[in-house]
């Protein structure tokens, strides 16, 4: 069964990726990318094939998103070598998406999310666990990081040119207002290139977690200082 899903994503992804590539010129590339992330997502069973939203990803996954889908295939390839990078089945299958409880990740215990993966999802309290720790966890990987999947492909391109540009510009910014407000340079910048992040924001909010500890509260956008336990931040 799984042999046979493998082979069928593949081949589904890479006629879309090709028939997609084949409007710019690119049907090669893009069956290619689709195929590869088709033996992948296939052979884990990611795609919740009942239901539309699993087949829409799945197109999705090897056209439009395909940027997206070369960073997960990156990521992939990346963790094989991460020391117990810990990919978890039982928060990927049927999920349209992929999480790694540990992996590479940018900073400390965020979690990374690129094209239709997740790493270093658990940060530093991990997803197994049945504690009040794991379980705040795990509602963070579904509502905000999973949001950023489903940004990545509804997006496209346009999405990670959009958050590169609003991190650039951002920095920037954060550096000419960081002497007018309060806080260090760091969390000047920080909060107006990345918690300010359209993209960031809207993930936030909707995990319920606005604004973030590490934010500038001055800066942050409609932030109110408000107290939080630690079983409300995600680890």
């Amino acid at each position: 069964m799984r042999l046979a899903e493998t082979g069928l994503t593949a081949a589904f992804g890479g006629a879309a990726g090709w028939i997609a590539g084949s409007a710019i010129g690119l049907e090669n590339w893009l069956g290619l990318l689709g195929a590869l992330n088709g033996l992948v997502s296939g052979f884990f069973g990611i795609y919740d094939w009942r239901r539309w939203q699993g087949w829409l990803a799945a197109l999705l996954d090897s056209t439009w998103g395909v940027v997206g889908t070369t960073q997960a295939l990156l990521l992939h390839a990346v963790n094989v070598f991460v020391p117990r990078s810990d990919y978890l089945e039982s928060e990927s299958y049927r999920r349209n998406r992929h999480v790694y409880d540990r992996g590479v990740r940018l900073r400390g215990t965020f979690a990374l999310a690129g094209g239709n993966v997740i790493s270093n999802g658990g940060g530093h309290v991990g997803l197994r666990g049945a504690s009040p720790a794991s379980d705040r966890r795990r509602r963070f990987v579904t509502a905000h990081e999973e949001l950023h999947v489903w940004q990545s492909r509804t997006l496209g391109p346009l999405f990670q040119l959009i958050y590169a540009v609003w991190l650039v510009s951002g920095a920037v910014i954060g550096l000419v207002v960081w002497p007018f407000a309060k806080g260090s340079l760091r969390s000047s910048i920080e909060t107006v290139a990345y918690y300010n992040n359209p993209f960031e924001y809207w993930a936030y909010r909707r995990d319920g977690y606005w604004p973030p500890g590490g934010a500038n509260a001055q800066l942050a956008w409609g932030a109110r200082q408000r107290s939080r336990s630690k079983v409300d931040r995600p680890q």
